[in-house]
């Protein structure tokens, strides 16, 4: 079993496998049934919320499970950025969060959006599994599929051998009506949805101007720096003194499936400024990312270079 920290490890793990998903595995039960049901397969799993994330890996752990990986964070992360188009054999999602006013339509784990995801990374004849008792999510959900064209089948039994998830045996004890919708992928339809990563962490070099003393308030003058632009955005607000001689520029980033909050260091030694990413673990070096580092690089410098030494994030554009 695989616990997956740094998800740009992904493609490598991946590679000729059949590949099955679930997103929001919950207490992990429905997991272990489609090991046993793919039993050949590797099995992703994604989780955002950490005490079920937990539980479900004690839960494996305790089955001396194989062949799975588990991500704590939005599987549509993994699947816009990591995996192929036409790669998957199937994706479960069991009772997603409705979010059934219309105003929060993204974050539903099946938005229109997220619904184009998933069918382009579908293999030809792949099989999207979704399950809600949600009256509001069923119709939003009829209306997203014939808006895109895509032909499914709804039942009110499980199709899933008989197995029943927790919610499942809740919701049918209170007599609520179930719908399971399945789609399976007939076209070659990507929708041109494709995340754009690098595999590398952007530095910066630079000569300071005479007379630089790395005074706060100097630092401070570079700030605030925020861009939107159609779904991206990002805000530089804060800059904190770590040590003598170095600086931490807080940043929160949004892109279509993927928010991060990271910090970047700028720090001074023999008359050179260094500018590099602080916190690396887990973070996802997309091609926003790449431009949050040059346009903070670049007022950087403006204020306090005198000559580059070293670049390596391009044209961030």
């Amino acid at each position: 079993m695989t616990i997956l920290s740094e998800p740009s490890t992904l493609p490598n793990l991946i590679s000729r496998r059949n590949l099955i998903f679930e997103l929001g595995f919950g207490s992990g039960d429905f997991i272990v049934y489609l090991k046993k049901k793919y039993s050949e397969a590797l099995v992703i799993g994604a989780e955002i919320a950490n005490k079920y994330f937990i539980s479900a890996l004690k839960k494996l752990v305790n089955l001396h499970a194989s062949d799975y990986v588990l991500y704590r964070g939005d599987g549509r992360t993994l699947l816009y950025f990591f995996v192929p188009m036409k790669s998957v054999d199937a994706i479960y999602i069991n009772f997603p969060d409705p979010w059934e006013k219309p105003s929060r339509e993204e974050r539903r784990l099946v938005s229109k959006r997220s619904i184009m995801i998933y069918y382009s990374r579908l293999k030809i004849t792949g099989r999207l599994y979704v399950a809600t008792d949600s009256d509001p999510l069923k119709v939003y959900l009829r209306g997203v599929f014939d808006e895109l064209g895509l032909q499914f089948i709804e039942f009110r039994s499980s199709p899933y051998d008989g197995f029943e998830t927790k919610y499942a045996r809740k919701w049918s004890n209170l007599r609520k009506q179930i719908s399971y919708f399945i789609i399976k992928r007939g076209d070659d339809r990507g929708f041109g949805l494709q995340g754009e990563y690098v595999s590398y962490m952007p530095n910066f070099i630079f000569y300071l101007k005479n007379g630089f003393e790395h005074k706060m308030d100097q630092i401070s003058d570079t700030l605030p720096i925020n861009l939107k632009e159609g779904d991206f955005f990002y805000k530089i607000d804060r800059v904190y003194r770590s040590k003598e001689g170095e600086f931490l520029f807080r940043v929160f980033h949004s892109e279509p499936f993927l928010s991060q909050k990271y910090y970047i260091l700028l720090r001074f030694h023999e008359g050179k400024a260094y500018m590099e990413i602080d916190d690396k673990n887990g973070l996802i070096i997309s091609k926003w990312v790449m431009k949050t580092f040059k346009d903070l690089s670049t007022r950087v410098f403006e204020e306090l270079g005198e000559e580059v030494i070293f670049q390596n994030f391009g044209s961030g554009e």
